[in-house]
């Protein structure tokens, strides 16, 4: 018998095995030990051992090491007993048996030629009620009880029978059958070990029976007992290797396929009938035998020498059918009949009917988002704000890897450095989904909602209540933020709304809080206001820095501004928790693990996050453009709606729930409560100031700040739910029942907003966009390739900017569709220098020529994108590029202004004489009296100015690069290499005066490639850490069977067995 923390029931437990009237039984007992402060605590075993040696002085008692598992602990009784010729009997420690249940079994043992038998099970406190009669099972291992729950004993199954197989809880089983079959599976240390045991006893020739006759109390309260043991998922995995290990090799492919689609029609229908968990965990189970397939491989091959019968006479002892119907039946039968449904099961019906609305509801909910984005997944997002098309021109996943991979980064003017590591990234993506970069897009933009939903369900989990877990989640993502983004086109606050809810449980799980109140030792009194946390490992806590280094170090790739955001949230969630009394050991870690994050995202993406060391560094990190006042206003903020979605000002309604968690909380849902107003005020406090300027710096844009106002939203309704429907207020308290009752009209105004825009399909989406309205500018013309500058409000523009002025930012983007590689734009360069020289005097008015300005760099056309009600500053600068004389203007909308710089040069050509003079000495403003000409453009092709891959006549002369001078950029001309220089004191140009067939490179460097693969070797080391993947690296392996580490002094002791020892 393995004794495991046992209750005062094991008293009965004792005297009913001192009450057996079968002679020369001998009784052995594995005591387990628990694990306190990571040593082994024996007092309470020695304890133990006492209480048994005074009810059976014989009795021989092994304290064992932890608790390795009740399988591995009865397989030791193969070194404890000596000979073949006994008998075992082998006991759960919360079963009581009658005074003959021994001697009968052994008696029907010998009368039916059975090698394994078992009594029958009734219920602990009431005996008229069958626990078990042993079990049958179907083909796909589904276990059918035979019996109904809770079914009332009056005879009829008290005839000795041929089952599948009996309850490890008390089961004879004859010695020499033990040792050949080497005892129970050691890689099932609980939940299933009877029915591998009894299978392989059935191929290798030997029965089992049942022996009703003999009888046995069960209590079968394990779970209450080891909550950490029992698992849903862990049962289901060791039925699914059962299944394929011992089923014949011809069936085996036919019951893997029959398990795999009932898995998903159960996992399916679970979602309504409140199984949903366990549905899902045999589907998880069912797919990962394909991972498990060393370990299924090695244990058939251990099995192989027990195959004694074929394979059709083990399947006529199987159910035939399913099992998984007809214990359905028996099931929904048992809870309808009033007659035999006890208070447990009625729990546990209440529970599935919990579990079942909140399947039903969120059903509803993905359906809304689905349906709101129909026309986004049907025919993709439309090109507004930051979704810039993945797939637009010639870009590919192989594209893309190729300009990650290059030492030139080529968005904006370019740069020589590091490319972003977003570029890599989608590269990565692209791949993954077959190289439909379109489908990447989709997959991005509608998913990052669904994985904000789950976040916020995980971070919820810290409430331990289904209807507060879907509260959170859902108001999460019904706030219209995430979908004022998809709106507007804010690719980095969609990503940031995905994100953020993982970070805030990274944190709760480093912290290791839980759904507890903390006691104060002194006193043994509930603490007030505090909540419980237990110490987390350090291989625990590395994991989930690892996963929070590479969610945040994904997100930052794209949308950097989420660092700030974070380590906003992390001082708001510290401040909170010590308000509520968290234990400083917690908070110290919550607040290690999420600057350890922050760092860690930086340091994964060297070499590129070297781009944010720089004077401009603190605008590069939050994308801030210089707005010194936003003027949003207040109500828009706290809405969430900038102005695109209908019924915004609903969500103000979800407030209510912030001010009455505060009001009503206590204990540690008080401190949840803090977190949800600190969060929210904090947040939304800084947001305003930012919207009037008022504080000394700029902060991430509203839409990307405002999510930790999200998160704080969902947590304050969550607290809600959680208060209310698991807490019983006192009389006193009416006034807190009255505020109670608003708080599901405040959750359901919250949700108007999603109902009210999900018609659209596209979540206001514009109909026309400025890359639409562009499709008429030429792609690769004859005349040379060229450039577009985006100029006027920065929101507007369609490309990665630089800031100008409070008002004015531009953006360049070379000819063709823009396309995702404009995300990012590199630092503030020599180019940029001239740019900025150029605007700034245009909207100064000290100059009428600033095409020539900007003729080395290329540009072409000029792009004014205007809102549906135009700045004063977009107006003046409309004016001021109208009034240039070098400049006409080919488009004019109430929405888009186009002009055309008829002074411009290609970006690659070659120059005539004068302006390849006038390249080695003017410079800036000297541009206004020298008009530049490029005789001939070279290397035409829609590839950008490092990326070109066609050759070019030459017939001598200076050849000019819009692009920032570089000692890598390289000019070949029939082999001879051409040495560049600067020129107009930013470009660079090279002369040769010989012709032939000219190529242009820019040459990478070595270390280039080095720092790539020592990146991506840190993302896989962290991807391992962090998905814990030695999980699979042992399955993969086969699991090894756990070491049992014998604690008592006796521990040598061998007792010889004949066959009358059991």
């Amino acid at each position: 018998m393995v004794v495991h923390e046992p209750g005062p029931w094991f008293d009965d437990v004792l005297a009913s095995l001192a009450s057996q009237d079968y002679p020369t039984l001998r009784h052995v007992f594995f005591l387990t030990t628990p694990v306190v402060d990571s040593q082994q605590d024996t007092a309470a075993a020695q304890l133990l051992s006492n209480k048994i040696q005074a009810v059976l002085p014989d009795a021989i008692m092994r304290i064992v090491e932890g608790n390795p598992g009740f399988g591995p602990l009865i397989n030791e009784m193969q070194r404890i007993v000596e000979g073949d010729s006994g008998l075992f009997c082998v006991m759960h420690d919360d079963v009581a048996l009658q005074s003959s249940t021994v001697r009968l079994l052994v008696e029907e043992l010998f009368v039916s030629n059975a090698s394994v038998v078992g009594p029958k099970l009734v219920q602990w406190d009431n005996p008229t009620l069958l626990k078990s009669v042993g079990f049958g099972i179907d083909r796909c291992g589904e276990i059918d009880p035979l019996i109904e729950p809770n079914e009332r004993d009056q005879e009829q199954h008290d005839s000795v029978r041929d089952i599948f197989f009996v309850s490890s809880a008390c089961m004879l089983v004859r010695a020499d059958l033990f040792r050949e079959l080497n005892g129970f599976c050691r890689e099932i240390p609980f939940f299933g070990e009877d029915l591998e045991f009894c299978w392989r006893a059935h191929l290798s020739g030997a029965r089992v029976v049942v022996a009703p006759s003999a009888v046995a109390r069960h209590r079968e309260l394990f779970s209450s007992r080891s909550a950490n043991i029992v698992s849903s998922s862990l049962i289901a995995r060791h039925r699914a290797r059962t299944v394929t290990t011992l089923t014949s090799r011809y069936r085996f492919p036919l019951v893997w396929l029959q398990m795999l689609i009932t898995s998903v029609i159960e996992t399916v229908v679970g979602v309504f009938s409140g199984t949903f968990r366990e549905s899902l965990a045999g589907l998880r189970a069912t797919v990962a035998i394909i991972v498990d397939t060393t370990y299924i491989w090695r244990r058939r091959q251990e099995v192989r020498p027990f195959r004694r019968v074929l394979a059709s006479d083990i399947g006529k002892l199987q159910v035939k059918g399913s099992a998984r119907l007809t214990r359905f039946i028996r099931h929904r039968r048992a809870i309808e009949s009033s007659a035999i449904a006890s208070s447990t099961e009625v729990k546990k019906f209440w529970r599935q009917t919990s579990t079942r609305s909140s399947g039903i509801a969120m059903t509803v909910i993905f359906a809304l988002i689905l349906v709101g984005s129909r026309e986004i997944i049907t025919n993709g997002s439309r090109i507004v704000g930051e979704f810039l098309p993945f797939d637009s021109g010639s870009v590919t996943s192989g594209l893309l890897f190729e300009l990650f991979r290059s030492g030139w980064w080529s968005s904006g003017f370019g740069q020589a450095t590091a490319n972003p590591t977003g570029i890599g990234l989608l590269a990565l993506g692209g791949y993954l989904v077959f190289g439909n970069l379109a489908l990447l897009q989709t997959l991005m933009i509608v998913g990052s909602i669904f994985f904000g939903f789950f976040g916020m369900w995980r971070l919820c989990g810290a409430f331990a209540n289904s209807r507060a877990r879907l509260v959170g989640a859902s108001i999460y993502v019904a706030l219209p933020l995430g979908y004022d983004a998809i709106a507007r086109g804010r690719f980095s606050a969609l990503l940031t709304i995905a994100a953020l809810p993982w970070v805030f449980d990274i944190l709760r799980r480093a912290g290791g809080l839980h759904a507890e109140g903390r006691i104060d030792p002194t006193t043994n009194l509930l603490i007030s206001n505090s909540e419980k946390s237990i110490g987390v490992g350090i291989s625990r806590r590395t994991q989930l820095i690892a996963g929070l280094v590479l969610i945040l170090g994904l997100v930052s790739a794209f949308a950097p501004a989420i660092l700030v955001v974070t380590l906003i949230g992390v001082l708001l969630w510290f401040v909170a928790s010590v308000f509520g009394g968290t234990p400083m050991r917690s908070i110290g870690a919550m607040s290690f693990v999420g600057l350890a994050g922050v760092v860690g995202s930086l340091l994964i993406n060297l070499p590129w996050s070297m781009n944010f060391i720089s004077r401009q560094w603190w605008q590069l990190l939050t994308s801030d453009q210089s707005v010194s006042e936003r003027g949003i206003g207040l109500s828009a903020l706290a809405s969430l709606d900038f102005g695109n979605l209908r019924g915004g000002f609903f969500v103000l309604g979800a407030y209510f729930c912030v001010v009455c968690s505060l009001l009503v909380a206590n204990s540690w849902r008080l401190v949840w409560a803090l977190r949800s107003a600190f969060l929210v005020v904090g947040a939304l406090l800084l947001a305003v100031l930012d919207d009037r300027g008022l504080l000394p710096f700029q902060m991430p844009e509203p839409s990307i700040l405002l999510t930790l106002v999200a998160v704080g939203l969902g947590l304050a309704c969550a607290t809600c739910v959680s208060i209310f429907s698991e807490t019983a207020l006192s009389k006193s308290s009416d006034w807190r029942r009255s505020v109670g009752l608003l708080v599901p009209i405040a959750i359901l105004l919250t949700f108007l907003p999603t109902f009210l825009n999900v018609a659209d399909g596209r979540w206001q989406q514009p109909d026309s966009t400025v890359s639409q309205l562009l499709a008429q500018l030429p792609d690769n013309p004859e005349d040379g390739n060229y450039r577009t500058l985006f100029v006027g409000d920065n929101e507007l523009l369609p490309v990665a900017t630089n800031a100008l002025t409070s008002f004015v930012s531009y953006g360049v983007s070379d000819d063709g569709p823009v396309n995702i590689v404009s995300h990012w734009a590199p630092q503030h360069t020599a180019m940029n220098s001239l740019a900025d020289q150029a605007l700034m005097a245009l909207i100064s008015n000290d100059t009428v020529r600033v095409g020539r300005l900007m003729s080395p760099l290329a540009i072409r056309y000029i792009v004014v994108p205007l809102s549906s009600a135009p700045s004063a500053s977009a107006l003046d600068l409309v004016d001021a590029l109208s009034n240039q004389l070098d400049l006409r203007r080919l488009y004019f909308a109430r929405d888009l202004v186009i002009f055309e710089n008829v002074d411009w040069i290609p970006i690659i050509g070659v120059l005539d004489e004068q302006s390849a003079v006038a390249s080695q000495k003017v410079v800036g403003s000297a541009l206004i009296v020298q008009e530049l000409q490029s005789v001939n453009p070279l290397f035409v092709d829609d590839h950008n100015v490092a990326s070109k891959s066609s050759r070019s006549s030459f017939n001598g002369g200076t050849v000019h690069v819009s692009a920032l001078f570089n000692e890598r950029w390289q000019l070949t001309i029939d082999g001879a290499q051409i040495a560049p220089r600067v020129a107009f004191g930013a470009t660079t140009a090279f002369d040769a005066p010989i012709a032939g067939s000219a190529e242009l490179h820019y040459r990478t460097s070595v270390l280039r490639y080095l720092l790539l693969l020592i990146q991506a070797f840190v993302w896989l080391v962290l991807f391992i850490i962090a998905a814990n993947v030695s999980r699979f690296r042992v399955r993969l392996r086969g699991v090894s069977s756990q070491s049992i580490k014998l604690l008592s002094q006796n521990a040598d002791q061998i007792l010889k067995s004949d066959r009358q020892d059991k």
